[in-house]
């Protein structure tokens, strides 16, 4: 999330990769592979898409998967296990930079449930704020980092199943050390970055890391060519925008289009590659958070038929009342959008 931020028994059958596709049977494979956007190759190799106006469902639930408890209580309170699950993983921590390890009992706790995992990875240590020139972009990408790279890559690649993840960001912002406004970081550092860090995975085998390229919906003070790193060091792109209501008066209650239209127009002109929502929420105060669900997720098969997936993100903060709970209305519009059948999909089909 851009600034402001800080850092279950299963009601129905989880839907996962493989039960979703053994479920379509050939023929749900058929229409997939023959949308524009079906199949593509890309940093990961071939990946088979939901088809047009399916869209899989994404929840960042603090604590989880730490916590696996906390995944089952969600897919509880909103009534079935979510596509994929997202949560943050900082490259640094307060004691030593490079210590965030990968937590593969956090992997297989989503994986078990039906899952996909997806981690955003972001370099920094996140009490000290955005300037933080240990972790700038150009001492990625000159390989500063490679060992510490190597100890996720390594052992994704011996994973072996999709792991989504999510880094740099929101980088057409200012309020993280990668940003490409910050002084400290130039549009072509940001690109050696990425292609590197991506490079040294695919390196080490690790193919199956699906890599998600995510903008805030402001959409900054850069032109996104300038900072995009190509297809083929990209497997999906994303946007991260929430409706603030009355916790921020500037900019004040909006609506999902006044969000997102504009940031899912720039993306599809720059890439054919799969758009998702990776942060979105409303808050309840300054208008009808459950209409805003409601006409959120109307929205998506309608005006944004590019979108294949949306992530909520369930914290309640102090300036933002955004789990899907929040209001018993709340959580019956969301029950409700999610049970749409161009909801049920998942984030990816595995061929077989």
């Amino acid at each position: 999330m851009g600034a402001p931020r800080t850092h279950v028994p299963r009601m129905n059958a989880p839907i996962s990769r493989r039960t979703a596709l053994l479920a379509g049977g050939a023929a749900a494979i058929a229409t997939v592979a023959s949308s524009p956007l079906g199949r593509q190759r890309g940093a990961s190799g071939q990946i088979i898409l939901p088809g047009p106006g399916e869209i899989a469902l994404g929840i960042f639930e603090p604590g989880a998967p730490g916590d696996p408890k906390l995944i089952d209580r969600i897919a509880g309170e909103i009534g079935r296990m979510p596509a994929f699950v997202q949560w943050y993983e900082a490259w640094g921590s307060e004691v030593s930079r490079f210590s965030e390890r990968l937590h593969l009992d956090r992997l297989r706790a989503v994986d078990e449930r039906g899952a996909i995992p997806f981690i955003t990875w972001e370099p920094w240590i996140p009490a000290l704020g955005a300037d933080q020139p240990e972790y700038r972009a150009a001492l990625i990408a000159a390989g500063e980092y490679d060992a510490y790279l190597r100890t996720w890559a390594i052992p994704l690649a011996q994973w072996g199943k999709p792991v989504y993840i999510r880094m740099f960001h929101e980088m057409n912002a200012e309020w993280y050390p990668w940003g490409v406004v910050h002084p400290d970081t130039t549009p072509e550092d940001l690109i050696a970055a990425w292609q590197h860090v991506c490079q040294v995975f695919r390196d080490a085998g690790a193919w199956n890391v699906r890599w998600v390229w995510c903008v805030d919906a402001g959409l900054g003070k850069v032109a996104l060519d300038r900072i995009y790193p190509g297809d083929d060091f990209v497997d999906w792109v994303g946007i991260d925008g929430y409706n603030w209501g009355l916790e921020h008066p500037d900019p004040g209650w909006r609506t999902f289009d006044e969000i997102f239209s504009v940031p899912y127009r720039a993306l599809a002109r720059l890439t054919q590659r799969p758009v998702m929502i990776a942060e979105t929420a409303s808050v309840e105060r300054g208008g009808d958070k459950a209409a805003w669900i409601a006409n959120a997720f109307a929205a998506l098969p309608q005006r944004y038929s590019r979108v294949r997936a949306i992530a909520w993100f369930n914290e309640k903060r102090p300036d933002g009342d955004f789990p899907v709970g929040s209001s018993p209305e709340s959580l019956a519009a969301f029950q409700a959008a999610i049970a749409a059948p161009n909801m049920q999909a998942p984030l990816e089909y595995l061929p077989g």
